[in-house]
């Protein structure tokens, strides 16, 4: 019986020994060991390619579509015919314009070449016949008044000299009209003039049913199709200039700090990953959008590759500050990252303590330690351990690379 008790005794004594040391064996937890890298810091965003303007082309008369001279990705040139319209009224009023000009013409050149010699010579001959009548009408008067000359005689000569003067003065004011500043030339001019604004009116309407490209540019979208009916204010082609390339993209506002212009930039298309670029910043919108708390900014790419086309989607890395042999943790490591106070749980003495920390520059999932911690220390990354704790650090598997890192621009 005594035995039995002993037996029973030693294996609780066992058991409890067991759970004490259980008790007491450290916690393993996932941990990261603060190591001496490089870090990069950039700003990363997602734009887009955006040409310099989108032009939506239309028509500014009703006509109909007779000829589609540029389709969907063409290359065009200013002034360049991208759709021929046809209008028989307009061209019979361009034909009407140019008729009437041509007959106002010919009569100026009428009044030129026939009309003012005619009256030039129907002058001559009226003050030939005037000096006639003033020399018959002297004689006669002369003799009339030697009492030799009947007066009925006198009194003819007195009319036939009345009617070749009012007849030289006739004459004498078709000549001054047909003058360079004279009546029926100055009608005849005005009338030309009538004429040539009337066919640059039609020519003009005429023009209208050419639709040219108004600059350089790609054709994006062809809405028109031949036969159909072109309409004032709809749209038959939308164009995007051509012009230096243009990325478009929104940058959180809590980059502003790191963006100057001039910045050199890496680009690189969704569609065409192995093939990155270099473009620099341009341009920062001085407004800030308050819903997305972004800016956006424009970057500009000097030798654009020939795969680029407007609205094509490309992400963006702009290095900003680069430090050499540095402390550094993963970002997700720190806690109250973004605040004044950050700290970390590092593990000291096989507890887990923690401990301020003073960030430098952040990475693509890294940030700079200047102060709070030294090289091999570990961190633990494994969340709800208690500071005190027994503790044990295992290097997690995940943990990401640390040699080249960067800030999202675009949170």
């Amino acid at each position: 019986m005594k035995a039995k008790k002993w037996l029973f005794s030693s294996l609780a004594i066992a058991a409890l020994a067991a759970m004490f040391v259980w008790w007491n064996q450290p916690k393993v937890v996932e941990s990261v060991a603060v190591v001496k890298d490089s870090i990069t810091q950039s700003i990363v965003a997602t734009g887009r390619i955006a040409p310099l303007a989108k032009i939506d082309i239309g028509s500014l008369v009703t006509a109909n579509i007779h000829t589609i001279h540029a389709f969907d990705g063409d290359k065009v040139h200013a002034g360049q015919a991208l759709i021929t319209l046809s209008d028989a009224a307009l061209e019979a009023s361009l034909a009407q314009a140019k008729a009437n000009l041509t007959e106002a013409e010919l009569r100026n050149n009428e009044l030129k070449t026939l009309t003012r010699p005619l009256a030039q010579s129907t002058l001559s001959q009226a003050q030939s016949n005037l000096k006639l009548a003033q020399t018959d009408y002297q004689r006669n008067l002369e003799l009339s008044q030697k009492n030799m000359l009947a007066k009925t005689t006198l009194d003819q000569a007195k009319r036939t000299l009345d009617i070749t003067q009012k007849a030289f003065e006739s004459a004498q004011l078709q000549l001054d009209a047909t003058q360079d500043n004279g009546s029926n030339t100055r009608v005849l001019n005005a009338r030309a003039e009538q004429a040539k604004s009337a066919l640059a009116l039609a020519q003009a309407k005429a023009d209208q049913l050419t639709i040219r490209a108004p600059t350089d540019a790609i054709v994006l979208n062809r809405y028109a199709e031949m036969g159909a009916t072109a309409q004032p204010g709809k749209p038959l082609l939308t164009l995007a200039s051509s012009g230096e390339t243009r990325i478009e993209l929104p940058i959180d506002e809590k980059s502003i700090r790191y963006l100057t212009v001039g910045q050199v930039a890496t680009v690189i298309s969704d569609a065409y990953p192995k093939h990155p670029f270099i473009a620099r910043l341009s341009l920062i919108y001085p407004s800030v959008d308050a819903a997305r708390a972004t800016i956006n900014v424009r970057l500009i790419v000097d030798a654009p590759p020939d795969f680029l086309k407007p609205d094509m989607t490309v992400s963006v890395e702009m290095k900003t500050d680069t430090v050499a042999d540095t402390l550094i943790l993963p970002t997700d490591a720190i806690h109250n990252g973004d605040s004044d106070q950050p700290w970390v749980q590092v593990i000291r003495d096989g507890k887990a303590q923690q401990q301020s920390v003073r960030t430098g520059i952040n990475g693509i999932g890294s940030t700079q330690i200047l102060a709070g911690v030294n090289e091999g220390d570990w961190v633990i990354t494994q969340t709800g351990i208690k500071n005190n704790a027994r503790v044990q650090p295992k290097a997690r598997e995940s943990q990401k690379s640390l040699n080249i890192n960067s800030v999202n621009g675009s949170q």
